[in-house]
């Protein structure tokens, strides 16, 4: 199955970035000198809430779904995927892709890969769509 960024590696992007920014900002904008320990702390800190926010919100997860009839199975997934907002934009290999039918969305927004095997699907993408797709389906 496909697999994007766990938790540790989402963390570390958004941890980094944060911290980055901060030190910009205190060191350009507040005119800290790089040489003092506060904008370290403030990005050190700004960073922690990101990492962890972020990491939470945006780490990919795959979560494995069973039906007794595969074409059940298609036509659920399916409408689930439609009211929580995707839409089927391609097939590769054995994978269906799944991305946001707004177009501003699909830049930010990720995919959902369904890998459809018998009665049972493989899907894998952000935590957040997932736990809406897993409401939609129950």
């Amino acid at each position: 199955m496909l697999q994007g960024p766990n938790f540790f590696v989402s963390f570390l992007y958004y941890f980094a970035g944060t911290t980055l920014i901060v030190l910009l900002v205190a060191s350009q904008g507040m005119g800290m000198g790089l040489d003092m320990a506060l904008p370290y702390q403030m990005g050190t800190i700004c960073g922690l809430i990101s990492g962890i926010t972020g990491a939470y919100f945006n780490r990919s997860v795959t979560i494995s779904v069973t039906f007794p009839n595969p074409k059940t199975l298609i036509r659920e997934l399916d409408k689930a995927l439609a009211q929580i907002g995707f839409e089927q934009k391609t097939q590769r290999d054995d994978y269906t892709i799944y991305s946001q039918s707004v177009a501003l969305r699909t830049v930010f927004s990720g995919k959902i890969f369904v890998k459809i095997e018998n009665n049972s699907a493989q899907i894998s993408g952000r935590s957040r769509h997932l736990k809406r797709l897993q409401d939609a389906l129950s």
